[in-house]
Parts: structure tokens; C-alpha cells; sequence
């Protein structure tokens, strides 16, 4: 399938603002790191926006997007739905850091970390579908949520860092995420790896046209270890290796202003390439009737 890369970023950006809000929501419930709370707010708005205005990117005409809009059910409402919440969310904590110096109630953390997870969820689960068996796994959303548990930690980490606020919790939320992101990126490489097995070699179209086109080219083929898939699977396994080695060495050494920001670079860079291999996989079981798209 072609990559759609307004598409990737937008679920990788989406991912990156729900990691920061959710870390900085459970730093508030520990009363901890509040000099970091408003630029981590603010990072994670940023990383919010950039995912909408990439998407808009995958239109022809960006203002149709409201023509997704009518049906309840569909992906792209359930994601305008709960990304409208999420913003309405971090007005109240804003207001709430405003109001209490850089704190905020326990009951406004916990809605903050509800809502960061239902946004990376949400935004996989749009992709499930039983038509393209490499993306109807439910380690597609476990890889989504993966992304945000390193890049949260780490970036607020980074801030916290900056601010010369209290990193510890941060350090070792990192630490947690970095290694979580890394389990759930192997897992579903493996899973996108067993699913060749759902298509069979058969026939070739009957078209005028094109008399010899194989209606399916070879099962094998679908792989995360072959062809164009190969590049981006190893990119994305080798920077979530990176970001748990630095997590490490951060820990260790304090240093999360460096080791912070590299991290969140690397895990975004997996997050990323992980959603390419995620494309390039995406084949339909249905090109036997000849819906390809």
C-alpha cells in the first residue's frame, strides 16, 4: 500500500502530545516537577497541533475533512471526538496551573491520563480492520501507546531538566517507557511478520489491459524483514534500543537534558518508521475481487 505520510505523522505527533500530557499528569499527582508543568503543557498543545495540520495534508481539499463527520462510528469522527476532549482537558489543567502555582487537583491528573490513553487508542484502533490483516492487531494500538510511553517521559524529563525542576520520577518513568516502547515495537514487527499466512499466491486478473498482473504477487513478500519494508522495521528496532540504552545511561548520569531529548528524537524516529513498515504491509485480502485501495 502506499504510505500515506501526512497519515503516519499525524498519528505519531498524536501519540507524542498524549505521552508529555500523561507524564506531566502523573508527575502532579506526585507533586512533583510543577516548574516544568507549563512548557510541558504548552510541548505537548504544539505536538497536538502539528498532528492536525498534517493530516490535513492527506486531502485534496483540506475543508472535506467535515464530510467524515456524519457518521458516529467512523475512525476519523471518533478521533475529532476525543481529541476535542483533549484539548478541553488541558484548558482545565491550564486554568488549574494558573490558579494553584503550577499545581493541579489529583481528579484533573487522572482525567488528563484517561484521555491521553483514549486519544493513542483511538487513533490505532481507526486502522483495525479485517481487510488488511497487518493492521487488524491489537498490538497496532499496544505500539501506538508504546511511542507515547518513551517520548512522554523523556521529553518531560528533558524540560524538568531545563527548568531545573525535580527529575527523578520523570528519570524512571523514562526508563519504564523506553523499554515498554521496545517491547511493543518486537511485538508487532513479529506480529506483521506471521501474518503472510492470510494471503494465498493465486491467478491473474482477467483485464484486457493488463492480462498478466497477478491478482496477488507472492505471500511471502509480506514481511517487515523484505523489500521496502526491511529499512524502516530495522530503523524502528534499532532507535527504540538506543532510546532504553540512553534511558540507562540518563538515569545514571542525571543528564536528561541531552539524554531526555535524544531519547524522545529516537523514539518519534520508531514511532515513525514503525507506521511506514505499517503501510508498506498494509495489502488487502481482497485484491482477489480487485479492491486495491
Amino acid at each position: 500500500m502506499e504510505i500515506q505520510i501526512p497519515l503516519v505523522l499525524f498519528v505519531a505527533f498524536c501519540a507524542v502530545s498524549a505521552g508529555i500530557f500523561a507524564t506531566q499528569a502523573i508527575l502532579a499527582l506526585r507533586k512533583e516537577g510543577e516548574e516544568a508543568q507549563m512548557p510541558a503543557l504548552i510541548t505537548s498543545l504544539v505536538a497536538l497541533i502539528i498532528g492536525g495540520v498534517a493530516v490535513l495534508f492527506h486531502l485534496a481539499q483540506p475543508m472535506h475533512i467535515f464530510n467524515g463527520f456524519g457518521n458516529p462510528t467512523s475512525g476519523i469522527t471518533q478521533e475529532l471526538v476525543v481529541i476535542v476532549v483533549l484539548v478541553i482537558v488541558m484548558l482545565v489543567y491550564f486554568i488549574m496551573l494558573r490558579r494553584n502555582d503550577g499545581a493541579v487537583p489529583a481528579w484533573c491528573a487522572i482525567l488528563a491520563i484517561v484521555v491521553a490513553l483514549a486519544l493513542d487508542i483511538i487513533c490505532a484502533h481507526s486502522y483495525m480492520m479485517a481487510a488488511r490483516p497487518t493492521w487488524n492487531s491489537v498490538l497496532q494500538i499496544c505500539s501506538v501507546v508504546g511511542l507515547s510511553c518513551a517520548v512522554g517521559p523523556a521529553a518531560v524529563a528533558a524540560i524538568a531538566h531545563l527548568k531545573k525542576a525535580e527529575t527523578g520520577l520523570a528519570g524512571t518513568l523514562t526508563v519504564i517507557g523506553t523499554i515498554i516502547a521496545l517491547v511493543t515495537t518486537v511485538a508487532y514487527v513479529v506480529s506483521m511478520a506471521s501474518t503472510g499466512s492470510s494471503f494465498t499466491t493465486v491467478g491473474t486478473y482477467i483485464d484486457p489491459t493488463n492480462p498478466t498482473a497477478p491478482i496477488f504477487t507472492d505471500a511471502a513478500s509480506i514481511s517487515p524483514f523484505v523489500g521496502a519494508a526491511a529499512v524502516p522495521t530495522w530503523i524502528a528496532i534499532i532507535a527504540s534500543v538506543v532510546a532504553v540504552v540512553l534511558a540507562f545511561v540518563g538515569k545514571k548520569t542525571g543528564n536528561w537534558k541531552v539524554c531526555g531529548t535524544v531519547i524522545a528524537v529516537c523514539a518519534l524516529v520508531a514511532g515513525i518508521t514503525l507506521r511506514v513498515t505499517f503501510y508498506v504491509l498494509g495489502v488487502s485480502v481482497y485484491n482477489f475481487y480487485g479492491i486495491t485501495g
